[in-house]
């Protein structure tokens, strides 16, 4: 005698419960409502103009008569667009290559030459420097007064070398004359009496070699 065993079959699992799409659309409204400030700013100032000056360009100067492509034919046959299209191939080409090619050999120069160290320095020496200082040491370099910009001050003194400081060196101003000039104690000179904006002083110098006068040129007053 045989005896079977069988196995009772399990029930089907019931079905859970249908995934709830309601979270999943609000959270897709709620970015969608962030987000449409920025396309709709990005549509009116960027998509617009350029749809519009599409269209605009298959019309004439008027606006009125549609053209076509003549207004790209006629573009594209100016010598000063082909010229500007030549340059901004030629940009397009030299400048990566220049900028690669730079690139590739400072990263030369700092890791593999023996002097890495102050290429390094050379190098990351304006990263480091503040703008403010940089604003300083800029200033101090290119201000148009000899006295204080550096650079200036070597031009002013490779000129004053090989010519006069002025077309009448050595002049200076009349001071102590009634109507002429006061000089001050830095230097400096002030008429003696009050001037309105416009009108015209009359400045007395002194010191100018008879030579460097020009011709008619007569004394200021009776010797």
């Amino acid at each position: 005698m045989t005896s079977t065993l069988v196995k009772e079959a399990s029930p089907p699992a019931a079905p859970g419960p249908a995934p709830l799409r309601r979270p999943r659309r609000r959270r897709a409204a709620v970015a969608l409502l962030f987000v449409l400030p920025a396309l709709l700013l990005l549509g009116a100032l960027v998509v617009y103009p350029v749809l519009f000056s599409v269209g605009r360009s298959f019309f004439d100067a008027s606006g009125t008569r549609f053209v076509g492509g003549e207004n790209y034919t006629e573009m594209f046959r100016d010598p000063a667009t082909l010229k500007a299209v030549r340059n901004t191939a030629i940009w397009v080409v030299v400048a990566p290559t220049l900028l690669t090619g730079l690139g590739l050999i400072l990263a030369v120069l700092v890791e593999k030459v023996r002097w890495a160290t102050a290429f390094k320095l050379l190098l990351f020496m304006p990263m480091a420097v503040s703008f403010l200082a940089a604003g300083i040491v800029f200033r101090l370099a290119y201000d148009h007064d000899p006295d204080k910009g550096v650079l200036n001050a070597a031009v002013t003194g490779v000129h004053d070398a090989f010519a006069g400081t002025s077309s009448y060196p050595g002049a200076r101003a009349r001071d102590g004359q009634e109507g002429g000039l006061v000089k001050g104690a830095d230097g400096s000179y002030r008429t003696g009496a009050g001037v309105s904006a416009g009108d015209t002083v009359a400045l007395g110098l002194v010191g100018v070699a008879p030579d460097d006068l020009p011709s008619g040129t007569e004394s200021a007053y009776g010797a």
